[in-house]
């Protein structure tokens, strides 16, 4: 792809995030400054549409960005690897439903097991280094968690994650409750019309997504088609950490959204 088109694709996919509206030639034209017809950028249009980039909701109407360009844009612009940094929470709070996009934020507070108790063979007791956690008796679970003492929590709950161990991964997730907050959880509701995979929904507002995810950006893989989420390291000016799961529409404007935390 010729470096005129891509500048021209993103304008387009730029503009169509602001305003949600087919892009048109004579307006492409009035904001990229390229030097450049609308005759030519219409040559470009159908080119792009071609090749999977554009499509036109009606013949007489401007250009949409597809998932495709969607999607490849995302991940040029979005570096998951990178922590989120904001201001506050009240500001992920206004950005979230400005932008109507769903975030469920995890703080991380160090809380390491420091011993296992067995009551009797009846309960475990789990001494951890802020509170404890009570699951049923098992000799095999005992025996496993021996093997993890010391370790952080959050450690502990990706383990217990991938072991399927939902006991041992609900009473972890107890002794942290009041540690996560969320944010416009209405801007994946329709998630569920679109999906039979509801362990997914129910993984992302209970937080178990973050011991089942690493940092990264995710598509269809894990969301329904045009859907993504974004899983990273969340830090705040006031000194909180934590992980941030960002999920909404591909049609959002991230960009904006991040701009506006860190603002």
């Amino acid at each position: 792809m010729s470096s005129k088109k891509d500048v021209l694709l993103e304008q387009v996919i730029m503009q169509y995030l602001k305003s949600k509206e087919p892009i048109g030639s004579e307006s492409l034209k009035a904001s990229c400054h390229m030097g450049v017809s609308s005759a030519t950028i219409r040559n470009y249009f159908k080119t792009l549409v071609q090749e999977g980039w554009l499509a036109q909701p009606h013949i007489s109407s401007g250009r949409i960005p597809t998932y495709a360009a969607l999607k490849n844009h995302w991940i040029k612009y979005i570096d998951p690897k990178s922590p989120c940094v904001a201001q506050n929470l009240e500001s992920v709070r206004q950005s979230s439903y400005k932008h109507n996009i769903c975030c469920i934020v995890r703080f991380h507070a160090r809380n390491v097991l420091k011993d296992i108790i067995n009551i009797q063979n009846d309960f475990l007791a789990l001494k951890l280094e802020r509170g404890y956690a009570i699951l049923s008796y098992n000799a095999s679970l005992e025996r496993f968690l021996h093997e993890l003492k010391n370790l952080d929590i959050a450690d502990i709950q990706k383990i217990a994650y991938q072991v399927r161990a939902k006991e041992l991964l609900e009473a972890l997730s107890n002794a942290q409750e009041g540690e996560m907050a969320h944010f416009c959880i209405s801007a994946i509701y329709e998630m569920l019309a679109l999906t039979s995979n509801e362990e997914v929904f129910l993984d992302i507002i209970n937080g178990y997504i973050f011991h089942k995810l690493q940092n990264g950006i995710y598509f269809e893989e894990l969301l329904p088609k045009n859907y993504l989420g974004i899983v990273q390291e969340f830090r705040t000016a006031q000194g909180q950490s934590g992980h941030i799961l960002v999920c909404g529409k591909i049609d959002r404007d991230y960009v904006s959204f991040y701009n506006q935390l860190a603002s």
